[in-house]
């Protein structure tokens, strides 16, 4: 069936699909004006709560809620809450309270004035008597001794004792407790050790030490330089801010016009106090840059170790001394008081007097080997070497009186023999890595471990004796020992 109209023709099948368009549009607008429930206005319950001393955390029904008092607590419902406050040392703060609806509410707690929130801590130190300092307050009392109504918190304690080494720590004062603190207190009467981390010393491991004319002490580390000591204070002096020519230190001496000589592996550098001077195999007649060692003779001369030879420095020329039979791998020298110069070296005891040399071979003199570390001279004029293990021989020392030797064994047949010091007073002060030997005026002898004595290291580098008479150790580990030896 066809129908028809003055302006269009219409099918059946158009006029249904039009009346089904209308039914859906009709169901889609329905759909589109229809309205949702209104949300509910959120609770304006407010808590606010503030302490004495500030900083606690705030918990809620056991949860961590991020805030620190004091602070503001927002949008809280109506009803019971268990409110925490906690901070690190006091004792947990418990309250419950209830909040009507949109009720705004102050809590304040004041722990200052609670005292079971205070702590106490019991100070004991060996010796006692030692006087107390927290922070900077000193207190009148000494240990032993209680000290209470602390609040909870770290505090800087500082226990001090005459000739004993001050100790500096930080004591917990917990709510409700009291926390003991024990401190052995460090004689320092006879030996004071400096090291890396009781001082301002840049290394344990040191290599020698000297003394200038102002009782300074200079002391060469094996690694990181040299350093001054004045008695309250190091100073550094290294490649990154000086003019040295290396940081590997081998030897350490001080000249008459109080000039500091530093041998070391990248040739010689000498400091006057304010600039240095260098001298190396590429800007002088300087053969080698590893320097083992020098002494000073009574003509202004300097004669330098090397292990290609011996060398003269008259302040202008080098000169260079070697043997084609005999090499002057020159460990160490000492000049006796008639300008002979005594070596030290790998093939023996050798003296070099008006540019002669004359040798001391172990296989006739029968010295313990002719690896020879280090020799000095004592107030009569007998030479004392110390000698290597070598070629199944045994480490030793050697006296000679200028007709023969006399051998003397310290430690064990592993000991090494570092070097050799000799005093005014005639005493002999030998290095050894099993402590410090100290042979005396009249023979007797005294080996200073760490198991007879406070020093801080067996393994002994270098020694020296200041204006004061005070004995000073380098250690490799145990850094620098100050000896008071009555």
């Amino acid at each position: 069936m066809i129908y028809k109209s003055s302006k269009n023709i219409i099918t059946g099948k158009q006029l249904y699909i039009l009346f089904f368009s209308l039914i859906v549009f009709t169901t889609g607008c329905d759909k589109q004006i229809s309205t949702s429930p209104i949300d509910p206005e959120p609770q304006k319950g407010k808590l606010i709560i503030d302490s004495n001393p500030v900083g606690f955390y705030i918990f809620i029904n056991g949860r961590n809620t991020g805030s620190i008092t004091p602070d503001s607590l927002l949008f809280l419902d109506e009803g019971s809450y268990n409110i925490s406050l906690k901070k690190r040392y006091y004792k947990d703060s418990v309250f419950t309270l209830h909040l009507q609806k949109d009720e705004r509410k102050n809590l304040s707690i004041d722990f200052i004035n609670n005292p079971a929130m205070y702590g106490k801590i019991n100070l004991f130190t060996m010796p006692a008597g030692a006087s107390i300092k927290i922070f900077d307050s000193l207190l009148t009392s000494t240990t032993p001794d209680t000290i209470e109504n602390l609040l909870p918190g770290e505090y800087s304690i500082t226990l001090s004792y005459p000739q004993h080494r001050s100790v500096n720590f930080n004591a917990i004062v917990e709510s409700g407790k009291m926390n003991l603190y024990s401190k052995i207190l460090q004689d320092t009467s006879v030996w004071v050790d400096y090291q890396v981390f009781n001082s301002g010393l840049i290394s344990n491991n040191l290599k020698n030490i000297a003394v200038d004319q102002y009782n300074y002490k200079w002391i060469a580390t094996i690694d990181k330089g040299i350093m001054k000591f004045d008695g309250a204070n190091f100073t550094l002096f290294n490649t990154s801010n000086s003019g040295i020519p290396s940081n590997r230190i081998n030897t350490i001496k001080v000249d008459r016009s109080n000039n500091i000589w530093v041998g070391t592996n990248n040739g010689l550098g000498i400091f006057n106090g304010s600039s240095w001077t260098n001298y190396n195999k590429d800007n002088s007649a300087l053969g080698s840059n590893d320097i083992l060692s020098f002494d000073f003779d009574n003509e202004g001369n300097t004669w330098v170790g090397t292990f290609l030879g011996l060398f003269k420095f008259d302040g202008i020329n080098w000169t260079r001394y070697n043997d084609a039979d005999y090499n002057l791998w020159t460990n160490d020298l000492k000049i006796s008081p008639d300008n002979s110069i005594w070596l030290a070296t790998n093939s023996g005891i050798i003296k070099f007097k008006n540019e002669i040399l004359t040798y001391y071979p172990d296989s006739i003199y029968s010295y313990p080997t002719k690896t020879v570390s280090a020799i000095d001279i004592d107030v009569n004029g007998n030479i004392w070497s110390c000698h290597q293990n070598f070629n199944g021989k045994r480490n030793g020392v050697s006296v000679f009186d200028g007709t023969s030797f006399v051998n003397k064994f310290y430690g064990s047949s592993i000991n090494v023999l570092n070097d050799i010091f000799i005093d005014q007073s005639n005493r002999k002060w030998i290095c050894t890595n099993e402590g410090l030997v100290l042979v005396t005026q009249t023979g007797s002898t005294t080996i200073f471990n760490k198991s007879n004595s406070q020093i801080s290291s067996d393994a002994v580098t270098g020694c020296c004796i200041d204006k004061n008479g005070i004995v000073w150790i380098t250690t490799f580990g145990g850094g620098l020992n100050k000896f008071k030896y009555q």
